[in-house]
């Protein structure tokens, strides 16, 4: 069986970060089938300057064109072909994103028509433009294709619009249609997408659970240059507004109030920073918060296990790799109960689920996690149906049936 993984995101020498979940599936489902992927890497040429100085539009197209990015080398672990990061133009994203796939389409074209063949899947990681990228070969190539749901291309979607009727087509058309949480499905039936429940499939992403793991609390601590007897809070995540790090600030400034031997670290990076340090500075709390910027996977590990608590209060969240990260070390969470949140989150054994937007609710649950008795082994056994070779068996699975079902009708 040969598979086309299409997506936006991917790791490259100019990002070894982004898309990395998506990497960490297709590099175990490569150690069972054929694959090949494809990164799409788009630009938009500088269209209102060119019309705007159209005496000299072609200057303006090279000079943007040399300056366009190259290739990017393929991550470990894959030999050379199998990523492809394909440059292509677009129009501006505003008005095109449901027909960017469009544009995908006809600069891969040529290489499609080397590697297709009749046992070929293409799955697709968002709706725009992978989704309609991936409709376009099915149909150009006779094979079944695959919509994964990630999130934010259900959420952007308003009923009525474009986008939503070329989402609801595609979605139509798509063989299988897979998410991280049920809530995904849920949203697509408010916004008036109805969806064959024999084609869903709810699947997890691929975390990295040998890495992750259970380390000594001092040890780690020690490490950091953090104190042993301190209580430590501790939140990673983007630094801006649908996080709600200005809630959990709040609470545990309300927290300091009666305990003085608690502190919280702060990692990763975005446009609400500035924001967010000026709010400690107020709430006179800078000897207690502590930014430490955006970690690599080594550093988030140690953090996991230096805290007691990771909290995470955001408004909307599919299933937060940050919570299942913090899990496999042996560390319980506190976190809005919204999107996939409360399907591993449960109360008392892992963690504690709060309303998003309640500075008293995470400020009363966070003091009670503080106190809580947690058993570390237990906590991570509570993720153990996301551990990789039970997400591989579900693969397996999708993909047989998708082959077998496709064959079916054209016999």
């Amino acid at each position: 069986m040969h598979l086309i993984w299409i997506t936006p995101e991917f790791p490259s020498s100019k990002s070894n970060t982004k898309g990395i979940y998506i990497y960490r599936t297709v590099k175990e489902l490569a150690k069972y089938y054929k694959i090949n992927v494809i990164c799409l890497y788009p630009a938009s040429p500088p269209f209102l300057e060119m019309i705007k100085y159209w005496r000299d539009w072609r200057k303006i197209f090279h000079d943007w064109k040399n300056n366009y990015p190259k290739n990017s080398d393929s991550p470990e672990g894959f030999q050379e072909g199998q990523i492809i990061y394909l440059r292509y133009y677009r129009l501006p994203r505003g008005k095109f994103h449901h027909i960017e796939g469009w544009f995908a389409y006809f600069q891969a074209r040529k290489y499609l028509a080397k590697i297709i063949d009749n046992n070929t899947i293409v799955h697709a990681n968002w709706i725009f433009p992978a989704g309609t990228m991936a409709s376009i070969i099915s149909k150009k190539f006779d094979i079944p294709f695959i919509i994964s749901l990630l999130g934010s291309d259900v959420n952007r979607l308003i009923a009525g619009t474009q986008f939503w009727k070329s989402a609801k087509n595609l979605l139509g058309k798509a063989h299988k249609i897979t998410a991280v949480t049920e809530d995904l499905f849920e949203k697509c039936k408010e916004k008036h997408i109805e969806i064959e429940r024999s084609k869903t499939e709810l699947i997890s992403n691929i975390y990295e659970t040998d890495k992750f793991v259970i380390k000594g609390k001092n040890q780690v601590r020690e490490l950091l240059g953090i104190s042993y007897d301190r209580k430590m809070i501790f939140y990673a995540g983007g630094l801006i507004p649908v996080k709600n790090v200005d809630i959990l600030i709040k609470a545990v400034t309300d927290i300091f109030v009666s305990r003085s031997d608690v502190n919280l670290y702060i990692a990763g990076s975005g446009t609400d920073e500035g924001v967010l340090k000026r709010l400690v500075e107020n709430q006179g709390i800078n000897d207690k918060v502590f930014f430490v910027g955006a970690l690599l996977s080594d550093e988030l590990i140690n953090y996991y296990n230096s805290a007691d608590v990771f909290c995470l209060p955001s408004k909307s969240e599919g299933l937060p790799n940050v919570i299942v990260e913090s899990f496999l070390c042996g560390t319980p969470v506190v976190a809005s109960a919204v999107g996939g949140i409360p399907t591993i989150v449960k109360e008392g054994q892992n963690g504690f689920l709060v309303n998003p937007n309640s500075v008293e609710d995470l400020t009363d649950k966070i003091i009670i996690s503080l106190t809580h008795s947690w058993n570390r082994e237990t906590i991570r056994k509570s993720v153990s149906s996301l551990f990789p070779e039970k997400v591989i068996e579900k693969y397996h699975s999708i993909y047989k049936d998708l082959i077998n079902s496709h064959k079916k009708d054209y016999t």
